[in-house]
Order: C-alpha cells, then structure tokens, then sequence
C-alpha cells in the first residue's frame, strides 16, 4: 500500500514532472541499499514493483524532465514506462533509489534529447551499451553495485560531471575519450589505490578522490585547469605532486597521515587549505598564499601558535581559521581564541565561533 494509488503530478510551462512514490510501513531489511559482495537477489520481478503500465501515462509527449524516486522501479518496470514517447524532448531523467540492476537499450537508445541522466542508488553493476553515443551532460551511477568503470562511459563525449561516488571501483580508466568536456570527476567511496589515467582530461576542473586508500598524490600533471582538488581519508603521508596545479583554488586533504605542510609553491590561487586530522606539528610553507581565505588545520600537532605571525599575518585575504584540536588549544583554552585574533586581526571566524567587532 503506498501513500496514494496515484503518484502526484506536477506539470509547470515547462513540462516538468515529479512523481515520488512513498512507502506508508518502514522498508524492509531487503529494501535497504547493501554494498555487500553477496548482493545477488533479483528484483526484476513480479513482487519487487508495484504495476507501473500508467505511471506516466497522462503525460504530455513533450515533457522536458521526469523524475521516478523511489518507485520500487525494477528493470523490467522501465519497459512500461513506454519512455521513448517523450525522446524529443526529455533531457532530464531521475530514476533514483530504485530497484534497477540493468540498462536496456530499448529504453534509453531512443532518448536522444536526454542530458542529465540520475541513477543514484541502484543495483547497476554495469550499463553495457545502453547509453551509447546519447548526448548526456551529466551522468550519476552512484551508489550502485559497480566494480570498474563501464566502458560505455568512452562514447558519452559530451558529459561534463560524471558521478561514481560510493561503488566498488578499484582502477580509474576509459576515460580517455572525454578530455574535450569533462570538468567534474567524482570518485569518492570506492577502493582505488592510485590516481592514475587521467592525463588526456585537461579540462577537468573538479576531482574528488576522498575515501578512497591512496598513498600518494602523483599523476596529475596534466590538470592544469584543476581548481578543486579533494583527497580526504585516503592513506597519504606527503604533499607532493601539485606542481602543475597552477589554478588550484581548493585543497582538502584531511584525515590523512601527512607530517608536514609543503609543496604548494605553484600553487598560488588557493583559497581555502584543508590540512586538518593530520599530523602537522608546524605552520610552514604558506605565507606565498596570498589569496588564501580559509586555513583548516584542526586536530593535528601544532604545540603553539608562533608561526601565525610569519606565515598568516600578512595574509590580508585570510578569513577564516580552524586550530582547534590541537596542543596549542588543549593546553591554552583560556588563552588561545585571544591570541589567535591577537596575532591574525583579519579574521573574522576561528573555529567554529564567528569573531565579534570591536
């Protein structure tokens, strides 16, 4: 029983439609999203869905965006959803938290209109040559049951954001073919443990590698264009690699093993550094940031706060600062907010705590 026997429908000018589907009773144990290796149940039948022949049926044919969340969709479902009648003029398609474990080509080979395809959180463990040569802008298979890249990504060359956050991906490859478009990279969440094959993305903008087991920062040197660049959780013990980052505006390496700050010489349109949860015991290698905005470094080994003077004071653009967590605060709670704003009069938040006007 759902929370209504017809899915809301919302039409605008310009033909947008959501229907949500919401369970009334909790989901079951089967119903939850498992990363397990043992994730073999079949949902592609008759129990796994409700009957979806007329889920979309009074739609118009030149509706532009369709969103299906939540509908205990299976593969089979999508064959009734009849989607090809609206191939000249859908370009925005969710199907996310579904019960999809494979793409057909029936279904999607016809879209030709589509550009922003969302299947986040589903059972894919490929997508074989269903998306062939479509002319997809945005692509997110995150969340699904993926355990390398799917060679049909290399004939998506229009895609500029390419989602894969959270799958099993152990190796970054065939991506080769979209060097001329994509600007966003997410990978976050799987097993990889190098960064490797990126060379021919030179227009890549955005790389996101956090949660993954990485040891070293290498193989970027083609990503001069790179502006955001985040490998938190990872197993990194230097800064290394960033040389030809020279658009680098955000670093985030938090939660890594990294003992000193370094490296970052070319790096001179950063804006905000997150070195936080490391095991940094000295402020260093950072008064050539000029831009800097926002400086991260709770919870690492800084015992006091003498190199504030010589590397941030004269950082005028400096807004933010975070220390807490360390000696220099554990030791000095009464004394340390004080002296940071002492020391860095440009601030306007340390920590978490906005710093009051005088």
């Amino acid at each position: 029983m759902t929370a209504s026997d017809d899915p809301a429908t919302v039409q605008t000018p310009s033909r947008t439609v959501r229907l949500v589907r919401e369970e009334i009773f909790p989901p079951t144990r089967d119903d939850e999203h498992d990363l397990s290796d043992d994730d073999d149940a079949d949902p592609d039948d008759a129990s796994a869905a409700p009957a979806d022949h007329d889920l979309l049926q009074g739609l118009p044919d030149d509706s532009d965006s369709i969103e299906l969340i939540n509908a205990r969709l299976s593969s089979d479902s999508l064959l009734n959803l009849d989607l090809p009648r609206f191939a000249l003029s859908l370009n925005q398609l969710c199907l996310r938290q579904n019960l999809i474990t494979h793409l057909q080509p029936s279904v999607f080979s016809p879209l030709h209109a589509l550009q922003d395809l969302d299947l986040y959180d589903n059972k894919l463990k490929d997508i074989d040559d269903a998306l062939d040569n479509l002319p997809l802008t945005s692509l997110d298979l995150s969340f699904n049951l993926l355990r390398s890249i799917p060679k049909g990504i290399s004939t998506l060359t229009h895609l500029t954001t390419l989602y894969f956050v959270q799958n099993k991906i152990s190796h970054i490859d065939g991506l080769g073919n979209l060097g001329a478009t994509l600007t966003s990279l997410e990978l976050g969440g799987n097993r990889l443990r190098k960064i490797e094959n990126l060379d021919a993305l030179v227009n890549l903008e955005e790389l996101w590698l956090g949660k993954n087991k990485i040891a070293k920062l290498e193989n970027l040197h083609t990503l001069s264009k790179l502006k955001i660049l985040s490998i938190q959780s990872n197993r990194l013990i230097k800064l290394e690699g960033l040389q030809a980052l020279t658009s680098l505006r955000e670093l985030y390496v938090s939660h890594n093993g990294i003992e000193r700050i370094e490296g970052l010489d070319s790096n001179l349109e950063l804006r905000t550094l997150d070195v936080g949860s490391n095991r940094i015991s000295k402020i260093e290698n950072i008064s050539h940031l000029e831009k800097l905005e926002e400086f991260w470094a709770s919870d690492n080994q800084i015992p006091n706060l003498h190199d504030l003077d010589s590397q941030l004071a004269k950082t005028a653009s400096l807004d933010t600062i975070y220390l807490e967590g360390n000696p220099c605060q554990k030791l000095d709670m009464a004394g340390y907010r004080r002296k940071v704003i002492l020391a860095l009069p440009q601030v306007t938040q340390v920590d978490a705590t906005h710093v009051k006007a005088p």
